[in-house]
């Protein structure tokens, strides 16, 4: 199982009260790696690996699947390739990466007055769960604070840029 916490703590920029829901991103998961799940947790500290679904802390989980082995021709799990001309009428590619949003206002509201967001996520593979890295790969975590219709970004976790992996 792989172990991920965000670096730094995600602030809220309005007050907790306020809020109507809060949602957390995980921008650009990739899934050409093979099948896992998610679990997600809010400020759990030092979560123990065996953490389930009936911890206090859980937010929530999402699920990827994708072979863990390419078995087409050479290019064909290339996701990154793109269209092959502007004639191009395919749907995009199965392995391209993809957004996962979560309402996490529920739990967010059991820990009392939040003014500071730590995510935990445990990841695993059913087929290999002892596997430690290389699971869960984002490009970043967002936060969104909604009031009303009116939607707030929260700083980002990890920088932009950095390849969780």
């Amino acid at each position: 199982m792989q172990r991920w916490t965000n670096p730094e703590p995600l602030a809220l920029p309005i007050a907790f009260d306020t809020v109507d829901r809060i949602d957390l991103e995980f921008v650009n998961v990739r899934g050409d790696a093979g099948s896992f799940t998610a679990y997600v947790f809010l400020n759990a500290g030092e979560l123990e690996s065996g953490a389930t679904r009936d911890h206090e802390r859980f937010a929530g989980s999402f699920s990827i699947f994708s072979q863990e082995e390419c078995w087409g021709a050479e290019g064909h799990c290339d996701w990154k390739r793109g269209p092959v001309s502007p004639f191009d009428r395919r749907p995009p590619h199965h392995l391209t990466p993809t957004n996962i949003t979560m309402d996490v206002t529920e739990t967010a509201r059991r820990l009392g007055d939040p003014s500071e967001l730590f995510v935990t996520v445990h990841a695993a593979r059913a087929s290999d769960p002892e596997l430690e890295e290389g699971i869960l790969r984002f490009d970043r975590l967002t936060a969104l604070a909604y009031v009303g219709s009116l939607a707030r970004a929260l700083p980002l976790a990890p920088a932009p840029g950095d390849l969780v992996s």
